[in-house]
C-alpha cells in the first residue's frame, strides 16, 4: 500500500470544494464570513485543510482470484450439537425436540381431538 501525500492548496485546486475554496485565500475575518454563510464550522475544516492530507491508496486493484484465496478460510464449520434422537434416530440439535417426533405427536393429538368431538356430538 502507498501513500498519496497533497497539500491543503492542491486540494483545493480539485473539485472537492469548488464553491468555498476562495474564501480559504481571503484574509480571516472575510472568511469567517463566508464559512458561516455556507454552514460549515472553520475549526474542524480549517485544521484539515491547513494541515497536509495522508490518504493510504493501493497500489494495484485486488483481484478476484486474490480476494477469494484470502477468504477461504472463513468457510461453514461443522456442528458439534447435532446428536440423534432417542425416538426416530434422525439427527435433531442438542436440547431441542425432534422435528419429526413433533409433528407426529402433533397428528396424534389432532385425531384424539376430533375423536372426542365425534363423541359429544354422537351423544
Amino acid at each position: 500500500m502507498s501513500f498519496a501525500i497533497q497539500s491543503s492548496r492542491s486540494l483545493l485546486r480539485t473539485a472537492l470544494f469548488p464553491r468555498i475554496a476562495h474564501t480559504f485565500a481571503a484574509p480571516a475575518v472575510a472568511r469567517t464570513r463566508a464559512l458561516s454563510a455556507v454552514g460549515v464550522g472553520l475549526g474542524l475544516i480549517g485544521d484539515i485543510l491547513s494541515e497536509m492530507i495522508l490518504r493510504a491508496v493501493p497500489k494495484q486493484r485486488t483481484s478476484h482470484s486474490k480476494k477469494r484465496k484470502r477468504m477461504a478460510g472463513k468457510g461453514l464449520k461443522n456442528r458439534q450439537d447435532l446428536v440423534p434422537c432417542t425416538g426416530c434416530g434422525r439427527p435433531k440439535m442438542l436440547a431441542h425436540i425432534c422435528m419429526n417426533c413433533y409433528h407426529d405427536i402433533k397428528k396424534k393429538l389432532k385425531g384424539m381431538k376430533r375423536a372426542e368431538e365425534r363423541l359429544k356430538q354422537e351423544q
